[in-house]
């Protein structure tokens, strides 16, 4: 059953951290971040191991998500396992991989399926009138329910790091590229879009890229 809602809790905050993995090491960061995540229990949000197509030396980030006055996992690793897991996914990666970030969920509709749904299309981008784009937008994406049919879409952000230049990301979700391209085109087309692109404000469009999701506990 899929329960259209938006999450307007601006308490629950998202950390991106990008990684460059090693060519042909993709599977081994896929278990490597499962044998992290399986069997934690998170006291709020949740981890996420994403494929990342269409940004410059990025290949993949981790996204943790939750109520940053209730974050992280019930049973906390030791020091000396934490370190030994950072060593080995180092191995795996390149350093010094750009535009980490931080910031918090403005809105995100609830009730998507990761597994049916799992591919995204973000757009950075810097918003000159936050309180009049987020109303805008919140109106857009409720018009939009029926389009939408259990995808997801967010609006997050930036509050430290990211894309230089952007302030917020916008996300839609959907089965593969190809599905995210034909579900934005009906919005486009209907009249609630319209409403929304002329009563946003100023917004500039500074970079776009795709995200898979590989993994999510």
């Amino acid at each position: 059953m899929f329960l259209f809602a938006l999450s307007v809790s601006a308490q629950n905050s998202v950390r991106y951290y990008n990684l460059n993995v090693k060519r042909g090491q993709a599977a081994n960061v896929l278990k490597l971040f499962s044998d992290f995540s399986e069997g934690n229990k998170w006291k709020s949000g949740g981890i996420m191991l994403q494929g990342v197509g269409y940004k410059n030396g990025v290949t993949h980030r981790i996204v943790v998500y939750g109520d940053p006055s209730n974050w992280g996992t019930e049973n906390q690793w030791s020091e000396e396992k934490w370190e030994l897991w950072s060593e080995k996914m180092n191995d795996l990666t390149y350093p010094n991989t750009p535009d980490s970030s931080s910031g918090s969920i403005l809105s995100f509709t609830q009730g998507g399926d990761w597994e049916k749904y799992p591919t995204a299309r973000v757009y950075d981008v810097r918003v000159h009138e936050p309180s009049k784009f987020k109303s805008a937008w919140d109106k857009n994406v409720k018009a939009a329910e029926e389009i939408l049919d259990g995808r997801s879409m967010g609006l997050v952000s930036y509050e430290l790091g990211g894309t230089p230049g952007a302030s917020h990301g916008l996300i839609i979700y959907g089965k593969d590229e190809n599905d995210v391209q034909l579900t934005l085109r009906k919005i486009q087309k209907t009249k609630a879009f319209r409403d929304y692109t002329a009563s946003r404000g100023k917004v500039d469009y500074i970079q776009t890229y795709q995200v898979t999701t590989a993994k999510r506990f």
